[in-house]
């Protein structure tokens, strides 16, 4: 959560900076690239069976907006991290929403494909109210 915590930070901070330019057209799409290190659990069977994170990333991050308001932003990560319980690594794709139903959530469906014959694929779902994680369609090889 810390890399979704510092992007969400970011993203807001990003938001409240370009909402100027967005009321130009308010059905814009801001985008950017950022870098930055990655944390994420990994689950299989409901167990955690490992926590990955350092590493760098590279992030393209697309904010849109409607009718002049930010609805949502779209990251695509790439990069590598790091196992810490086998010191596998692990080549990352994801690609992350942060969206607003009735509170602000971030999904993120990921691909991990290690170095020492592990590869994790699902989709984790984060609360930001309420701090609830829930994991969703993980295939662990």
């Amino acid at each position: 959560m810390k890399a979704k915590s510092l992007l969400m930070i970011c993203a807001l901070l990003c938001i409240s900076f370009t909402q100027i330019n967005a009321q130009d057209n308010p059905n814009a799409a801001i985008q950017f690239w950022a870098q930055g290190t990655y944390w994420t659990p990994v689950f299989c069977g409901g167990e955690m069976v490992d926590n990955l994170e350092g590493g760098t990333i590279r992030v393209h991050v697309v904010y849109r907006y409607k009718d002049g308001n930010f609805f949502k932003e779209i990251d695509q990560i790439k990069g590598e991290v790091t196992s810490n319980k086998t010191g596998e690594v692990f080549q990352i794709r994801e690609i992350d929403k942060t969206y607003k139903e009735d509170v602000w959530y971030v999904t993120w469906h990921y691909n991990l494909i290690g170095n020492q014959g592990s590869h994790y694929i699902g989709t984790i779902t984060y609360n930001y109210s309420n701090g609830a994680i829930t994991f969703d369609n993980t295939v662990c090889k």
